[in-house]
């Protein structure tokens, strides 16, 4: 606990100060864009999401599980091919996704309220996936502890686009300027860290990765492709949640709830950052413990971790149970002071998704991907009859109770399975 303690705060100072960095961006176009100007760039921005979350695979957990195994067993040989297999996955699929996102963006646009004039710029921005491809990469770092690697990233890219956005307000640019500075700050921050890490783990031992057999590291890896489209799928359809009430907001309610929406999520994320670093220090652990037998160990181990994130992620709900308004007000503008309520309600369900932080990791571990696969399906099914049921008289509130419902749904099915596999196992 010592060490996954020292390895957290690590990447949670890095992700503390990327939330802080997003929120200036986020102020930045509020104050500089009319409110349904900015909701424009939301909707887009969160159409780029859900086709990157569906399309793309999200390979890290899984790659992370082998990866820990092969360290553990000391195989470098199976441990570049997997690295090798993964990069290719990796590339592969976001560039399926971009293709997916350009052919697609003409039918969902005037769904969801973007006019045609914004068309072309969209489909520019729809090429930042193709640099999203952190699977393999960040699998690796996690495996040889290059935690500070890894929360350095989200900060140096916040920093490029926090630079684009000011540029884009000195000069009295308009929502197109500021797409532009999202995109392009983005992309390059992107590619110089895949490079950078590249070149680093080459200096850790991971080098010739061309010459790597990917086909019999995967071979050799018990139920490779059935857990990664497990996994993948399991989050294509939470980005249906995560992301697609933005899009909802914006066709149901109109751009300007997107934002109002947006500014809530940007600070109830803040409390999410607590959570992304244990799951990504904690995967490796309980790899190993599984990799052992040790079962038991590994859901004592994950259970803990959970609680004791939850606790604090509920606490920090109650928090801005008082501070949601003034701090809307003063961070982005009176406008946005009518978002308070959602925000109070978006706290409290990122401290309910604590409570399962390390869900993903511990089923992956026990080879029950497809597990995790349920509770998500479980938790969407909750999270889109409450929304049908509530949005059309409670707007954005309706928003705040389905994420609510996806949580509590979720997070008690995860949990359930994975102790009636562990005594299953036991037995």
């Amino acid at each position: 606990m010592h060490k996954l303690f020292g390895a957290w705060s690590k990447l949670v100072s890095g992700n503390a100060a990327n939330g802080v960095l997003q929120l200036a961006i986020f102020a930045i176009a509020a104050q500089a864009l009319e409110l349904a100007a900015l909701g424009i760039l939301i909707l887009i921005q969160a159409y780029v999401r859900v086709v990157d979350g569906v399309f793309n695979f999200q390979s890290v957990n899984v790659l992370t599980r082998f990866l820990a195994e092969a360290q553990e067993a000391g195989d470098d040989a199976k441990l570049r091919g997997l690295v090798k297999a993964g990069l290719s996955i990796d590339f592969g699929t976001a560039v399926l996704a971009v293709i997916v996102a350009v052919l697609g963006l003409p039918l969902i646009a005037p769904i969801i309220g973007i006019e045609d004039a914004w068309l072309p710029l969209a489909a520019a921005y729809c090429l930042v996936i193709s640099t999203r491809a952190f699977g393999a990469i960040e699998a690796s770092l996690r495996c040889f502890d290059r935690f500070g690697a890894i929360g350095l990233r989200p900060v140096v890219t916040s920093l490029a686009i926090l630079a684009g956005s000011l540029f884009a307000w000195v000069s009295g640019g308009d929502a197109q300027m500021f797409l532009w500075a999202w995109l392009i700050g983005e992309a390059l921050a992107n590619i110089v860290f895949l490079l950078w890490a590249i070149v680093s783990l080459r200096a850790d031992g991971v080098g010739e990765i061309r010459s790597a057999n990917a086909r019999e590291a995967i071979a050799s890896s018990q139920g490779f492709w059935p857990i990664l489209w497990q996994t993948n799928a399991t989050f294509g359809i939470r980005m249906l949640s995560q992301e697609g009430d933005v899009i909802v907001a914006g066709a149901v309610l109109g751009p300007a709830a997107a934002g109002l929406l947006r500014a809530a999520k940007n600070l109830a994320n803040l409390v999410g950052q607590l959570g992304r670093p244990l799951q990504q220090v904690a995967s490796a652990p309980i790899s190993r413990f599984a990799a052992r037998g040790e079962r038991q160990q590994a859901l004592s181990y994950a259970a803990k971790i959970a609680g004791l994130a939850c606790a604090a992620g509920l606490a920090l709900a109650a928090i801005m149970y008082v501070l949601a308004e003034p701090v809307l007000t003063i961070a982005f503008g009176s406008e946005f002071a009518a978002a308070a309520t959602i925000t109070i309600i978006l706290f409290a369900a990122r401290g309910l998704y604590l409570s399962g932080v390390t869900l993903m990791p511990l089923l992956i571990a026990y080879g029950q991907g497809g597990r995790f696969l349920g509770s998500v399906i479980a938790g969407t099914a909750a999270f889109f009859i409450v929304l049908g049921s509530t949005i059309g008289s409670w707007g954005l509130i309706g928003i705040g109770f389905a994420h609510i419902a996806f949580e509590l749904v979720w997070s008690a099915y995860g949990w359930v399975t994975a102790r009636i596999v562990s005594q299953q196992e036991g037995a």
